[in-house]
């Protein structure tokens, strides 16, 4: 099928239809964001002088880049220290608005941008439930949570249409970036044009509809929830909101301001159908007005009286031996995890926030984020913890040249001189005072501890 026949079918409901096809048909615009938890926005960008870009206007961590660089290959991709990720998918979390100490639910998770995006928001704090149904998606989200330092999500695997029935009434706020027939993936991949079909679109809004009701009863009363799509058929967007505007009385369309951003006002008409005024509260993004991918964004809330969750009140997993040795090997102190729970999960330790620890109501498929292990009585830290967590460690820190990080982060073995403060055994590996890995040092060099599906090159 050919991208103007694809798109005709909405012609009456797009402002400028022949500069919205003339821009769908040109690739995206490369993006990304910061990772705020590993280390602060100034020191990223030194590692990022190679690359030209410039700051979106809407959001402070967001950056396009103006050249053709590949910033997927970047060291600071890798590190995740940035997280590359398309503009207008960015905006359904800043939407969201998640905060610190919250309980959160991403709906349907992978590959995570939207997640690692929530939980960056929330400062790695409170409850973050990462729901994603396929398994082979699952693998690609958990890499990315890993890769960003995340220690405050819970990982389950439901149906998302089920999730009410054992979290009803759970979440302060709730993300469902729903399943769709994703048109507005066009500008990145002309794959759409092979699978697009309108009774794909109607098989998705059914979907929609289970997701979006399934997650207002786990909603809150006076949470908000956000329901996006990527694509722009009115039957998966504002045909879902109208269907659930109906359903629940309770359910009332919250405007959508972002300055700097623009969007259009949701459609009231469609085919002979008609939906509600409200609706017009809902935000349209096309492409030609922010060099986007298309997007839908729709932001609710339940009226009604809070009700304060049951907290749980056992006892906080504390495993102290990881932390002692940690706290002796590299001069941390015990402050440094005040406010954490560690815990073991099959051989390894983990660290995460008491609410995660405490999450039960579910299988978790992964809880916080990997410690590290000891082996013969000695710490051998994970290296998204030490990014985390060892910005103010002084003992066994070797500081790096970039000729030598750049071999350490291909798995090679690098030769230093002798240095009083490293000890035999395992050090952490610095470059501009930013920890950024484990290597083992035998007194003549530092083995490179990262493992093969995180090197460079």
């Amino acid at each position: 099928m050919h991208i103007d026949k694809l798109f005709s079918r909405y012609e009456s409901i797009i402002p400028n239809f022949q500069t919205f096809l003339d821009v769908i048909k040109k690739p995206l615009t490369r993006s990304f964001r910061i990772n705020t938890l590993k280390a602060q926005r100034q020191d990223v960008l030194l590692f990022l002088k190679d690359v030209k870009f410039q700051s979106l206007p809407f959001y402070q961590d967001g950056y396009y880049i103006k050249d053709k660089f590949s910033i997927g290959n970047h060291l600071t991709h890798n590190l995740g220290l940035i997280y590359v990720q398309e503009i207008a998918s960015m905006v359904p979390a800043l939407i969201l608005d998640a905060q610190p100490g919250e309980t959160v639910l991403d709906l349907c998770a992978a590959p995570g941008s939207k997640t690692t995006q929530i939980a960056q928001m929330m400062r790695n704090s409170g409850l973050l439930v990462v729901n994603e149904l396929n398994r082979k998606r699952m693998q690609g989200l958990i890499h990315n949570i890993k890769r960003c330092g995340i220690l405050n999500e819970a990982v389950i695997s439901l149906r998302g249409e089920r999730v009410d029935r054992v979290l009803p009434e759970y979440f302060d706020r709730i993300l469902i970036d729903a399943p769709c027939s994703a048109e507005g993936t066009i500008r990145k991949s002309k794959a759409v044009l092979y699978h697009w079909g309108l009774k794909n679109i109607v098989r998705m809004a059914k979907i929609q509809k289970g997701l979006i009701t399934a997650g207002f009863r786990s909603l809150q009363p006076g949470g908000i929830m956000v329901y996006s799509t990527c694509t722009i058929a009115p039957e998966e967007n504002e045909a879902v909101i109208a269907y659930l505007l109906n359903k629940f009385p309770e359910a009332e369309l919250l405007p959508i301001i972002l300055p700097h951003f623009k969007t259009r006002p949701g459609i009231t008409k469609w085919r002979g159908e008609s939906y509600d005024k409200k609706i017009t509260n809902c935000a349209r993004i096309l492409p030609q007005d922010n060099n986007t991918a298309p997007f839908f964004i729709a932001k609710i809330t339940k009226r009604g009286i809070y009700k304060r969750r049951s907290q749980y009140i056992g006892k906080i997993e504390f495993e102290g031996a990881i932390a002692e040795l940690f706290i002796r090997r590299f001069g941390a102190t015990l402050d440094r995890f005040k406010g954490y729970s560690i815990f073991q999960s099959r051989g390894t330790s983990y660290i995460a926030t008491p609410e995660v620890y405490s999450f039960w109501e579910i299988h978790t498929i992964r809880k916080g984020l990997e410690f590290g292990k000891i082996y013969n009585n000695e710490v051998k830290p994970d290296n998204d913890f030490v990014q985390i967590f060892a910005k103010k460690v002084n003992k066994n820190v070797c500081e790096l040249k970039e000729w030598q990080l750049d071999k350490f982060l291909q798995g090679v073995t690098v030769k230093i001189h002798s240095q009083p403060s490293i000890h035999q055994g395992f050090v952490i590996v610095t470059y501009k005072n930013l920890p950024i890995a484990i290597g083992k040092y035998n007194g003549r060099e530092i083995k490179s501890e990262i493992k093969r599906e995180r090197r460079m090159g």
